[in-house]
C-alpha cells in the first residue's frame, strides 16, 4: 500500500515544484481577470498640427560693402606719384575691373592725424557719393610739410562702368563737397 502512495504523490510533489519554479522566475504571473481600475490604460489624445502656409520669398536687402581702408600697401601707393594727383582734390580711380573696389588718392602730410579718414561709399543717381571725416584737432599734434602721396580703398556694391562721376564729401577740413571724374583702372604695364 505504501508504494501506491508514493506513486500517487509523486506526480502532485512535481507540479508542486514547477509552480514553485514558476512563481520564483520573476515571470509576471498571467491573470484573466480585467486589470483593476487603477491600472487601465488611460487613452492618449494626439493633436493634429495644422502645417503653416510657407512664406513666399522677400527679396533680399541689397548686399553691403566691407568697410573702407587705408592703403598702406607701398606697392600701390607707389603707383601713384605726387605728380598724379591734382591740388586740392582726390583722385578717384577704379581699382578692378569688376568695379567692385575704388582708390582715393591724395597727397599730404606723412603724419595720417592730418589726413581725412575714409567714412563710406554709395552709388547714388549714377554717381559715387564718397565720404571721408577728421580726426578731432589735436593742439599737440603737428602736421608735416613733407608731403607724400596716401589713399583709402572702398569697396562698391552696386557699380559699373556707367559712373565716371564721384562726390567726394570733406575731403579737405574747409571744402565741403568736391565733384571728381573717376578714373578708369590704370592698363598693367
Amino acid at each position: 500500500m505504501m508504494r501506491h502512495d508514493i506513486r500517487s504523490i509523486i506526480p502532485l510533489a512535481i507540479v508542486g515544484v514547477v509552480a514553485l519554479a514558476g512563481c520564483a522566475s520573476g515571470a509576471p504571473a498571467e491573470s484573466s481577470a480585467p486589470p483593476p481600475e487603477s491600472e487601465t490604460p488611460v487613452p492618449t489624445v494626439t493633436e493634429t498640427v495644422t502645417p503653416t502656409p510657407t512664406e513666399t520669398a522677400t527679396a533680399e536687402p541689397p548686399a553691403t560693402a566691407e568697410p573702407p581702408y587705408r592703403i598702406e600697401d607701398e606697392a600701390v601707393l607707389g603707383a601713384y606719384s605726387l605728380d598724379d594727383v591734382p591740388g586740392d582734390e582726390p583722385l578717384v580711380v577704379w581699382a578692378d575691373a569688376e568695379h567692385t573696389l575704388v582708390h582715393v588718392i591724395g597727397t599730404g602730410s606723412g603724419s595720417t592725424a592730418c589726413q581725412p579718414t575714409g567714412e563710406s561709399i554709395e552709388v547714388d543717381d549714377g554717381m559715387l557719393e564718397i565720404d571721408f571725416g577728421w580726426p578731432e584737432d589735436d593742439p599737440m599734434m603737428a602736421c608735416t610739410a613733407d608731403l607724400r602721396v596716401f589713399g583709402w580703398a572702398f569697396p562698391v556694391t552696386g557699380a559699373d562702368e556707367s559712373i565716371t562721376q564721384a562726390n567726394v564729401d570733406e575731403w579737405t577740413e574747409d571744402a565741403d563737397e568736391i565733384t571728381v571724374d573717376v578714373q578708369p583702372m590704370a592698363e598693367p604695364q
